[in-house]
């Protein structure tokens, strides 16, 4: 089967074939400058609407990390402060605490000095007293003896009695 062409040559309506093109020509014309140029604009615009927000979008994340390491510069910071602060607050404690000891062993052995000094303050009362209580009894004794005539046994009796006495008073006394 062979084509023949020069018969759809001839048929073809040269008039029409020409109608066709300069429509498709105008229709292209048009579409380009009312739908293409308004669309290619429209699309121009967004796409720099996007890369101004892309934009906007890296600056507030640069301006975030600014502020985050900002932020941490500062908390960074408040912790040396803070820690500065309880180390000086644990000194002045252990300063307080052996201040308060040593004050405390003042006083204890200020208290110890005072209640030794007492203590031997009523045992030299106490030894005062006791030879007067031994001055009365020599004196007792003697009256008894210048009061009768003494045989010698009864100066002995009255010796061992007067001993018998100092003895006892000596018993009383703490040492």
């Amino acid at each position: 089967m062979s084509v023949d062409w020069g018969k759809i040559v001839k048929s073809i309506n040269w008039t029409l074939l020409m109608a066709g093109v300069i429509n498709f020509g105008l229709l292209l014309y048009i579409l380009k400058r009312l739908l293409f140029k308004p669309a290619l604009a429209f699309l121009d615009r967004r796409r720099e609407q996007i890369a101004a927000r892309i934009q906007a979008a890296r600056v507030s994340e640069t301006q975030a990390q600014q502020l985050v390491v900002e932020r941490e510069s500062e908390l960074r910071q408040a912790r040396e402060r803070i820690e500065g602060i309880l180390a000086d607050a644990r000194r002045e404690a252990e300063a307080l605490i052996a201040k308060a000891k040593s004050e405390a062993k003042k006083d204890a052995a200020k208290i110890v000095a005072d209640s030794k000094h007492r203590l031997e303050q009523e045992r030299d009362r106490m030894i005062h007293e006791l030879r007067e209580a031994y001055a009365e009894i020599a004196v007792l004794g003697a009256e008894r003896v210048l009061d009768r005539e003494i045989r010698i046994e009864d100066h002995r009796r009255l010796l061992d009695q007067l001993m018998e006495e100092i003895n006892e008073e000596s018993l009383r006394i703490p040492s």
